[in-house]
């Protein structure tokens, strides 16, 4: 049963890296980059420029091996990683009707970024227990078994969003949450040369998360089938 959540868990993020590219290729493909030098990149488009220090690259491959880290020590204990996040300062809420609260806001389980407005109201009322318009960081899911490869998901993306990468700033998120709805057909052309290169990055944080969970899931496989080839006696080795 495990084995075949996995691979569910593992087609449903391969199906949707491939909506994210096919559906804004040709809006963000125009977006290129060149690297000057070893230390920063520079965006162009229309003879506009923006660099960015490499720090964020480096960010990327200390986010990927911390968290690698952390998750690998609980893939049988995926409500450790739930403590972990509660004790870092981010609320986690597992309540049964989680799924039609969020779909009631036009949000997904797992972490949501701080939300703003009526739906912002809604959460903070009756998660909180307040009247706020803006919602700080949070967890919310559905009571029950927590499966390990979408917290391993939505793990990375919160311990990216507690580094600072960008793609997480409140007006990105909006713009990539607006994906999911289809709000941002008619109007991606619209956007601005900033707005775009916002947009794209918190595309590529999601997808980065992605290819976090799929390359922990063949790991994990892997580990499972060189164990029992060795249990086996196969391709030469022994126990």
């Amino acid at each position: 049963m495990e084995e075949l959540i996995k691979k569910i868990t593992e087609w449903i993020f391969i199906c949707q890296e491939k909506f994210y590219e096919k559906k804004y290729k040709k809006h963000l493909a125009n977006v290129k980059y060149s690297v000057s030098n070893s230390t920063t990149k520079t965006h162009t488009q229309a003879g506009v420029k923006l660099t960015l220090n490499s720090k964020t690259e480096q960010n990327k491959k200390i986010l990927n091996k911390e968290v690698k880290e952390i998750v690998k020590q609980n893939l049988q204990t995926p409500n450790e990683l739930l403590n972990f996040i509660e004790q870092n300062g981010t609320k986690v809420y597992k309540i049964p009707y989680a799924k039609k609260l969020l779909t009631l806001v036009g949000e997904q389980e797992g972490f949501i970024t701080p939300v703003t407005g009526i739906n912002a109201i809604v959460l903070n009322i009756v998660l909180e227990r307040k009247f706020a318009f803006k919602t700080v960081p949070m967890f919310v899911l559905s009571t029950g078994q927590v499966n390990i490869y979408n917290m391993a998901h939505q793990f990375h993306k919160w311990y990216g969003y507690r580094m600072g990468l960008p793609g997480f700033d409140d007006e990105a998120q909006e713009k990539f949450k607006k994906i999911f709805d289809y709000e941002l057909d008619s109007n991606v052309e619209l956007l601005s040369y900033e707005e775009i290169l916002s947009l794209k990055e918190a595309i590529h944080r999601d997808i980065e998360a992605i290819d976090f969970v799929i390359n922990l899931a063949k790991e994990s496989e892997g580990a499972k089938k060189a164990f029992k080839n060795i249990k086996d006696n196969k391709d030469g080795t022994n126990i």
